[in-house]
């Protein structure tokens, strides 16, 4: 049985223009937890609140592989998600969400582990509560159609911007391909109080355990789930 430990976390990117250690402090956090493998959203890539590549810079200190993916350019600059893992990428692809604001997507990236491969989905849907629900419920309705049309097991995790009894959340689960990892109540944005960032997975995968990692410098919290695929 192939177990994998899976992180989400939010990292607040544009901080760095502020504070020189805030990616190094990142790739503390996330070196500390061990995960197999990570999608981080918020992630710059040479824009004006970062000039560094914010992305290869945390796979060069947590010695693991990456991939990235452009949600937006920014700043001459680029602006995403992003996966790091300890395991082979197999292929990556980038797929844009629909809605209006800042322009969204979904990283998708097929990771293989000891011979046994299953698809990793990455994303950040629209902010600003109530003001883009119609764009988070485009974005998720799209991201549902995108998930079932895949082949392998899957495992999903973003910053969506809701908390679990949002209709936006409601929506995706009832479509049946996926469940919440997790205690929904345990915050993961401690401005609010509120659970924002989740891992799900599909009936393939059996829940062992989850964790809020309650430090880091991000105003997110890392969301921590150890997973175990069924043959």
């Amino acid at each position: 049985m192939l177990t994998v430990r899976v992180m989400t976390f939010n990292i607040q990117g544009h901080a760095a223009s502020g504070r020189p250690d805030h990616i190094p402090k990142i790739a503390e956090v996330i070196a500390a937890a061990e995960p197999d493998v990570v999608g981080l959203q918020e992630v710059h890539k040479n824009t004006r609140a970062s000039p560094s590549d914010q992305a290869e810079q945390l796979a060069h200190l947590t010695g693991m592989n990456l991939a990235f993916g452009r949600s937006t350019k920014m700043d001459r600059g680029d602006y995403g998600n992003a996966v790091l893992t300890k395991h082979e990428i197999a292929r990556t692809h980038v797929n844009p969400l629909p809605g209006s604001g800042e322009p969204r997507s979904v990283l998708q990236t097929d990771i293989t582990v000891r011979g046994q491969s299953f698809t990793f989905f990455a994303t950040h849907l629209a902010a600003w509560g109530r003001l883009l629900r119609v764009a988070r419920v485009r974005q998720v309705n799209e991201l549902g159609d995108i998930i079932a049309r895949g082949s392998l097991p899957h495992i999903l995790c973003g910053d969506f911007n809701v908390p679990p009894a949002a209709d936006e959340m409601t929506m995706l689960l009832s479509r049946g391909h996926l469940r919440l990892c997790g205690e929904p109540g345990e915050a993961t944005f401690p401005m609010t109080r509120q659970r924002l960032d989740y891992i799900m997975c599909g009936p393939q995968w059996e829940i062992a355990a989850t964790e809020v990692i309650r430090r880091g410098p991000s105003d997110h919290w890392p969301f921590v789930a150890e997973l175990r695929l069924h043959d």
